[in-house]
């Protein structure tokens, strides 16, 4: 028997969530409490539930012990007299009878208990040690960082967390949890209206390239949306403000964000690129129609869209103008031109395709950035400073053969392609530049080192355009996969500028 009783207390699964004082009558006499359900529904976590604990700041607190009863809808939850949250996840709710009353202490006191905590934004995300080792997240309300904090003295045995981020954590994605992101999103678009700054919601937003450039030219980020969790540290380690949203685009519900001022991305090139096998709209990975389905769904006053060269082969002409006519259809006026990086202050050979649709009812008119030809400096003054940075003897002899921009950097694939400069051809190129392409180096040449250089992640993120201290983590085929594939930011802030200056009718 006693092994019994510790078997099922191990299996306790306790729910805790807030009410509304309105419902407190409700709740107290009919002993029932609803839980809005996540669009996904995942009612096999719903039915293990076995004690509900409800927080109101200033009011009594519930505890019962409890069980699923019933799926239910808004509606008939308010003929029965009770308030439900407003749009949540789903039109859905789980209804739990309250069998019998109870105390916090008993249920949440447990060391076996699973504690689970709920709302409108929150459906239910664990509790436990690894959610209070870190910052608490913000939500746009008060709620749940109200019953974070009640839940402490019951959850002793954990470290406590006592800051808040405002950035959301993939954390709240792998424990059944709502996205915070679009509360973040919400209230950083009100900051920005208030400070009269334009706002952006970027797609595929990579290791940041784009978003920084635009960052640059004056647009705030609301959100960030990324796929690959190692770009999504990458994006937060660089800029703590920024609100990461990671997760796959074909998820993200644009609805929310209508009225944004831009939104951006750049759509994954593999589909067009010549180092593939161009399957353009057959590609799995081609992402156009969801940028086309945000588009229609944002309805935002400009969209930016870059991609590879190859997107203008003539294989892709029939594709390229369906995107070119859908953006048109939904009330952009949309251009598209084949941008060379160097034009903009990057070193290097890196042509790249950007769409630019401005809403029709937007009075400024758009033009794509003036060319300076003279604009990049050679690969030898780029690196100069970071290839002597240990007192290297050949430095100005190399400076002096580095003197032409560099070839195209190249990102490679997850599955193909290891921490190099690309494959035979571009090696050459780079050997006539005295570097020698065929791997990556841990740090810059030493004091007495003879023969060429090989390139550090840092000097490859400097031809690419990124400021000095852009951390791309630890790995070097992953950071040179993510530099490599980057859309360079001088570009995208020379394009960003000119967007802007159309918004605010600029002459």
């Amino acid at each position: 028997m006693a092994a019994s009783r510790k078997s099922a207390s191990a299996d306790a699964t306790v729910l805790v969530g807030t009410y509304r004082p309105a419902n407190e009558r409700w709740i107290a006499e009919k002993r029932l409490y609803n839980l809005p359900l996540p669009k996904c529904g995942k009612l096999a976590f719903h039915e293990k539930i076995s004690g509900v604990v409800l927080f109101a700041e200033g009011k009594p607190n519930y505890a019962f012990t409890a069980k699923f009863k019933e799926v239910t809808d808004g509606a008939a939850l308010t003929r029965s007299g009770y308030s439900p949250a407003a749009r949540p996840h789903g039109e859905k709710y789980a209804l739990y009878e309250l069998v019998a009353e109870a105390t916090p202490a008993k249920l949440l006191g447990r060391r076996s208990a699973n504690v689970y905590v709920s709302s409108a934004r929150c459906p239910c995300v664990k509790i436990d040690e690894a959610f209070y080792s870190k910052p608490y997240p913000v939500t746009g309300g008060k709620s749940m960082p109200y019953v974070f904090d009640c839940l402490k003295p019951y959850v002793k045995r954990w470290k406590s967390a006592t800051t808040f981020n405002p950035v959301q954590d993939d954390f709240f994605q792998t424990n059944d949890g709502f996205d915070y992101g679009l509360q973040i999103a919400r209230s950083l678009v009100g900051a920005a209206r208030r400070d009269g700054e334009l706002t952006c919601v970027e797609i595929c937003a990579g290791a940041g390239g784009q978003a920084l450039g635009l960052d640059r030219a004056g647009f705030r980020h609301v959100a960030l949306v990324e796929y690959e969790h190692d770009y999504c540290k990458v994006l937060r380690e660089n800029k703590p403000d920024w609100n990461v949203i990671c997760g796959d685009v074909h998820d993200f519900d644009g609805t929310p964000y209508q009225g944004i001022d831009l939104l951006a991305g750049g759509v994954p090139c593999p589909p067009f690129s010549v180092a593939s096998k161009q399957l353009g709209a057959d590609d799995e990975r081609d992402l156009f129609p969801q940028a086309i389905r945000l588009i229609a769904e944002m309805r935002p006053r400009a969209v930016m869209l870059e991609n590879v060269r190859g997107f203008l082969d003539p294989k892709f002409e029939g594709y390229r103008n369906s995107i070119l006519t859908a953006i048109r259809r939904l009330g952009y006026r949309a251009d598209i031109k084949l941008l060379q990086a160097s034009d903009y202050g990057v070193p290097q050979i890196r042509p790249r395709v950007v769409i630019v649709g401005i809403r029709n009812d937007e009075k400024g008119a758009f033009a794509y950035p003036a060319v300076n030809r003279q604009a990049a400096p050679t690969v030898g003054k780029a690196l100069k400073e970071l290839m002597g940075a240990n007192g290297w003897r050949g430095l100005d002899e190399w400076v002096a053969k580095a003197d032409k921009i560099a070839p195209t950097i190249v990102g490679g694939s997850k599955k193909h392609g290891g921490p190099d400069l690309g494959p035979t051809r571009a090696r050459r190129a780079w050997a006539e530049l005295g570097v020698d392409g065929l791997g990556i180096a841990n740090e810059p040449p030493a004091k007495d080192f003879v023969g060429s250089p090989k390139l550090t992640k840092e000097m490859i993120a400097r031809i690419q355009g990124f400021p000095p201290g852009w951390f791309f983590g630890n790995r070097k085929t992953a950071a040179c996969r993510m530099i490599g594939n980057a859309f360079p930011p001088p570009v995208a802030k020379a394009v960003g500028i000119q967007i802007r200056r159309c918004l605010k009718n600029d002459a």
